[in-house]
């Protein structure tokens, strides 16, 4: 089988699945945004070449990059009709697309594509908190990708009671495939890194529903029992300004702003102590998953399909959504067990390793569905 990953935003993902199917003997293309490939890898002129010499991929993997105008520019659709003649062209028999909220014309192309299967990843099924499109618009985009695909994959449990009732996706047409174990992170790490005690890392996008206000939040009380504490933040997004102006002591935070490539993103893991997600709504987290790839911890809000990741009190904390004083509990409790902190740590890891040819085994099985779905359609 040849299988054609279609992503704008979700390089990261997209990567991770290409590693995995390769190592399978799966014949993979990677269909990727130029300047978010460029971004997740830190070279805007020669990324494809980075990706080798980090050796993310096989070589055995292609990619191809796109140069995709806006998703709301008309002009994407002649972007995407090319698209899917040069995956006709590269042989492609099943095509699986990671599509992000907004993406409305990786939407279209799941319609467009009728010659071969079709797995469209849904990565966020309703609209987060505080989002600018309106949840109608996330519906519809998801609707029509639904509609053009084959087989409609999730990443979490809870996602497949929420797809079927808003979708009206039959389970025959549904998979839950989890999220596994980011393979990049390992090859990103180049150098050991020494742990800086005491360091609590949030990475990724500052957005209203990542929650970010919440740790700043909780910084003093935090402080008070640990006063070594200090506050990584990797982040990049429109609400990182506002959160910077509630911060009440600047010494206590190191802040790097904007997108990382996955050199320096592998580091900040290493340096952090443990992982903060306060989050208030989520489907599931990449960063968590990064987070168990570095053996770290996770203080994760009960939220989405988060609880299905982070057994509490085995492999993390799970906090309320926007209480302050639970999420600094959490975290000094776990700053200041070293002991519980390790051996939980240790358990992120052994469990994410330890799942992933299982899930390879299930992306593999969705697969077949699809193909068959399609024949029979």
């Amino acid at each position: 089988m040849h299988v054609g990953i279609v992503t704008r935003s979700q390089v990261d993902y997209a990567l991770d699945l290409a590693h995995q199917l390769s190592e399978e003997g799966v014949a993979v293309t990677l269909y990727m945004d130029h300047s978010r490939t460029a971004q997740e890898v830190g070279d805007a002129d020669h990324p494809i070449e980075r990706i080798r010499e980090v050796g993310i991929l096989p070589p055995t993997c292609r990619v191809r990059l796109l140069r995709l105008p806006r998703m709301r520019d008309p002009r994407s659709i002649t972007v995407f009709r090319g698209l899917k003649r040069e995956m006709q062209r590269d042989g492609v028999e099943l095509a699986h697309i990671l599509l992000n909220d907004g993406e409305i014309w990786l939407a279209v192309l799941a319609g467009l594509l009728t010659d071969v299967p079709v797995a469209t990843n849904l990565i966020i099924p309703v609209a987060n908190f505080g989002d600018r499109l309106p949840r109608s618009a996330v519906w519809a985009i998801n609707k029509l990708a639904v509609l053009g695909s084959d087989l409609v994959i999730v990443n979490g449990g809870e996602q497949l009671r929420l797809v079927k009732r808003l979708y009206g996706v039959p389970e025959s047409r549904l998979a839950h495939i989890p999220l596994s174990m980011h393979t990049r992170a390992a090859k990103w790490r180049v150098m050991e890194v020494e742990e800086d005690p005491d360091t609590v890392l949030f990475f990724g996008r500052a957005h209203p529903h990542k929650g970010l206000e919440y740790l700043v939040r909780a910084q003093p009380l935090i402080s008070r029992q640990v006063p070594r504490a200090r506050f990584l933040i990797s982040a990049h997004g429109e609400d990182l300004a506002r959160c910077r102006r509630m911060i009440r002591d600047q010494s206590k935070f190191e802040i790097i702003e904007g997108f990382v490539p996955g050199d320096v993103m592998a580091s900040l893991f290493q340096r952090a102590t443990l992982v903060a997600l306060p989050y208030l709504t989520a489907s599931t987290s990449g960063v968590l998953l990064t987070a168990f790839s570095f053996g770290k911890i996770v203080v994760a809000s009960r939220v989405g399909c988060l609880a299905e990741y982070v057994e509490d009190g085995v492999r993390g904390l799970l906090v309320t959504p926007g209480s302050t004083s639970e999420l600094a509990d959490a975290i000094v409790r776990m700053l200041l067990d070293a002991v519980l902190r390790q051996r939980m740590g240790a358990n992120a890891r052994s469990w994410v390793t330890q799942r992933q040819k299982g899930i390879t085994n299930q992306l593999l099985g969705a697969y077949g569905r699809a193909v068959s779905l399609h024949r029979k359609a």
